[in-house]
Protein backbone atom coordinates (compact mmCIF):
# COMPACT_ATOMS: atom_id res chain seq x y z
CA UNK A 1 0.00 0.00 0.00
CA UNK A 2 1.01 3.43 -0.87
CA UNK A 3 1.52 6.04 1.86
CA UNK A 4 0.58 9.73 1.05
CA UNK A 5 1.87 12.87 2.08
CA UNK A 6 -0.16 15.26 2.79
CA UNK A 7 2.58 17.53 4.34
CA UNK A 8 4.04 17.89 0.85
CA UNK A 9 0.59 18.14 -1.10
CA UNK A 10 -0.51 21.01 1.73
CA UNK A 11 2.95 23.18 1.81
CA UNK A 12 1.83 25.35 -1.74
CA UNK A 13 -1.59 25.91 -0.19
CA UNK A 14 -0.67 26.78 3.18
CA UNK A 15 1.06 29.28 1.98
CA UNK A 16 -2.04 30.40 -0.02
CA UNK A 17 -4.15 30.27 3.21
CA UNK A 18 -1.72 32.09 5.15
CA UNK A 19 -1.43 34.92 3.04
CA UNK A 20 -5.02 35.31 3.43
CA UNK A 21 -4.68 35.82 7.03
CA UNK A 22 -5.17 39.56 6.41
CA UNK A 23 -7.20 39.30 3.68
CA UNK A 24 -10.22 41.23 6.04
CA UNK A 25 -10.26 43.01 9.41
CA UNK A 26 -12.03 40.59 11.63
CA UNK A 27 -11.54 37.74 10.10
CA UNK A 28 -9.07 35.84 11.54
CA UNK A 29 -7.70 32.00 10.36
CA UNK A 30 -6.25 29.08 11.91
CA UNK A 31 -4.66 26.06 10.14
CA UNK A 32 -3.55 22.71 11.03
CA UNK A 33 -2.34 19.67 9.20
CA UNK A 34 -4.60 16.31 10.58
CA UNK A 35 -2.50 13.82 8.27
CA UNK A 36 -4.94 13.10 5.59
CA UNK A 37 -6.58 16.04 5.57
CA UNK A 38 -5.83 19.56 6.27
CA UNK A 39 -7.85 21.95 8.33
CA UNK A 40 -8.67 25.45 8.46
CA UNK A 41 -11.02 27.70 11.23
CA UNK A 42 -12.08 30.61 9.90
CA UNK A 43 -12.78 33.11 13.14
CA UNK A 44 -15.70 35.58 11.81
CA UNK A 45 -16.23 38.46 14.78
CA UNK A 46 -19.91 39.38 14.84
CA UNK A 47 -19.50 43.56 14.51
CA UNK A 48 -18.55 42.52 10.79
CA UNK A 49 -21.37 40.48 9.59
CA UNK A 50 -24.16 42.20 8.36
CA UNK A 51 -27.23 41.79 10.98
CA UNK A 52 -30.39 43.75 10.26
CA UNK A 53 -32.52 43.26 13.68
CA UNK A 54 -31.45 43.52 17.09
CA UNK A 55 -33.07 39.97 17.89
CA UNK A 56 -30.59 38.73 15.10
CA UNK A 57 -28.21 40.01 16.77
CA UNK A 58 -28.69 38.50 19.98
CA UNK A 59 -28.83 34.87 18.15
CA UNK A 60 -25.48 35.33 16.95
CA UNK A 61 -22.05 34.45 19.00
CA UNK A 62 -19.60 37.31 19.32
CA UNK A 63 -17.47 34.97 16.99
CA UNK A 64 -18.66 32.44 14.56
CA UNK A 65 -16.63 29.93 13.28
CA UNK A 66 -16.47 27.67 10.37
CA UNK A 67 -14.20 24.41 9.48
CA UNK A 68 -12.76 24.22 6.03
CA UNK A 69 -11.56 20.50 5.06
CA UNK A 70 -9.17 20.65 2.73
CA UNK A 71 -8.92 17.22 1.14
CA UNK A 72 -6.62 15.71 -1.78
CA UNK A 73 -7.12 16.74 -5.17
CA UNK A 74 -7.48 20.47 -4.03
CA UNK A 75 -7.80 22.81 -5.75
CA UNK A 76 -9.48 20.46 -8.02
CA UNK A 77 -11.79 19.04 -5.80
CA UNK A 78 -13.06 21.75 -3.65
CA UNK A 79 -13.37 21.84 0.07
CA UNK A 80 -16.21 20.93 2.19
CA UNK A 81 -17.14 23.98 4.65
CA UNK A 82 -18.84 23.02 8.03
CA UNK A 83 -20.17 25.65 11.32
CA UNK A 84 -18.78 24.96 14.27
CA UNK A 85 -20.90 27.77 15.68
CA UNK A 86 -24.87 27.93 16.21
CA UNK A 87 -25.66 31.27 14.83
CA UNK A 88 -29.38 30.33 13.23
CA UNK A 89 -32.19 28.26 14.18
CA UNK A 90 -32.66 25.02 13.14
CA UNK A 91 -28.91 25.45 13.71
CA UNK A 92 -26.28 24.21 10.43
CA UNK A 93 -24.10 23.04 13.40
CA UNK A 94 -24.66 19.28 12.59
CA UNK A 95 -22.40 18.53 9.68
CA UNK A 96 -23.46 19.60 6.90
CA UNK A 97 -21.10 20.87 4.26
CA UNK A 98 -22.12 24.66 3.23
CA UNK A 99 -19.87 24.64 0.16
CA UNK A 100 -22.17 24.97 -2.49
CA UNK A 101 -23.58 27.71 -0.16
CA UNK A 102 -21.34 29.49 0.01
CA UNK A 103 -19.23 29.08 -3.19
CA UNK A 104 -22.15 27.92 -6.01
CA UNK A 105 -19.51 27.95 -8.31
CA UNK A 106 -16.21 26.52 -7.36
CA UNK A 107 -13.40 28.01 -9.64
CA UNK A 108 -10.22 25.85 -8.75
CA UNK A 109 -8.12 29.05 -9.87
CA UNK A 110 -9.56 31.21 -7.41
CA UNK A 111 -9.01 28.97 -4.44
CA UNK A 112 -8.93 29.75 -0.82
CA UNK A 113 -10.05 33.44 -1.52
CA UNK A 114 -13.63 32.65 -3.28
CA UNK A 115 -14.40 30.98 0.07
CA UNK A 116 -13.40 33.91 2.16
CA UNK A 117 -15.40 36.17 -0.01
CA UNK A 118 -18.56 34.23 0.02
CA UNK A 119 -18.58 33.58 4.31
CA UNK A 120 -20.01 37.01 5.20
CA UNK A 121 -22.41 37.16 2.46
CA UNK A 122 -23.57 33.93 3.53
CA UNK A 123 -23.52 34.71 6.71
CA UNK A 124 -25.74 37.77 6.37
CA UNK A 125 -28.24 35.72 4.24
CA UNK A 126 -28.72 33.27 6.66
CA UNK A 127 -29.05 35.61 9.60
CA UNK A 128 -31.52 38.01 8.39
CA UNK A 129 -33.71 35.55 6.74
CA UNK A 130 -37.35 35.02 7.27
CA UNK A 131 -38.71 32.15 7.48
CA UNK A 132 -36.78 28.74 6.84
CA UNK A 133 -34.71 27.23 3.79
CA UNK A 134 -32.52 24.52 4.46
CA UNK A 135 -29.08 24.92 3.83
CA UNK A 136 -25.92 22.64 2.75
CA UNK A 137 -25.23 19.22 2.05
CA UNK A 138 -25.36 16.19 3.73
CA UNK A 139 -22.86 13.44 2.35
CA UNK A 140 -23.98 9.73 2.23
CA UNK A 141 -21.48 7.82 4.05
CA UNK A 142 -20.14 10.67 6.32
CA UNK A 143 -19.69 10.71 10.25
CA UNK A 144 -21.79 13.21 11.74
CA UNK A 145 -20.78 14.23 15.53
CA UNK A 146 -23.84 14.25 17.53
CA UNK A 147 -22.33 15.83 20.83
CA UNK A 148 -23.15 19.16 19.29
CA UNK A 149 -27.16 18.38 19.44
CA UNK A 150 -27.26 19.36 22.76
CA UNK A 151 -26.12 22.89 21.84
CA UNK A 152 -28.95 23.70 19.10
CA UNK A 153 -30.78 25.91 20.65
CA UNK A 154 -29.96 29.43 19.52
CA UNK A 155 -30.80 32.71 21.67
CA UNK A 156 -31.66 32.70 25.75
CA UNK A 157 -33.20 29.31 27.48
Amino acid sequence: MQSFNFTKLFIPKKIEIESLLDFKSGMHLKSKDMGSEFHVDIMIEKNIIGIDSEKAKERVPPTVVFLIVIMQGYPNVPPEILTKSNFCSPSLMDGRDLMKEICPVWKSKNGFKQILEGLLPFLSRVINAKGYKFYGTFHLGATYNLKNFDNMIVGKK
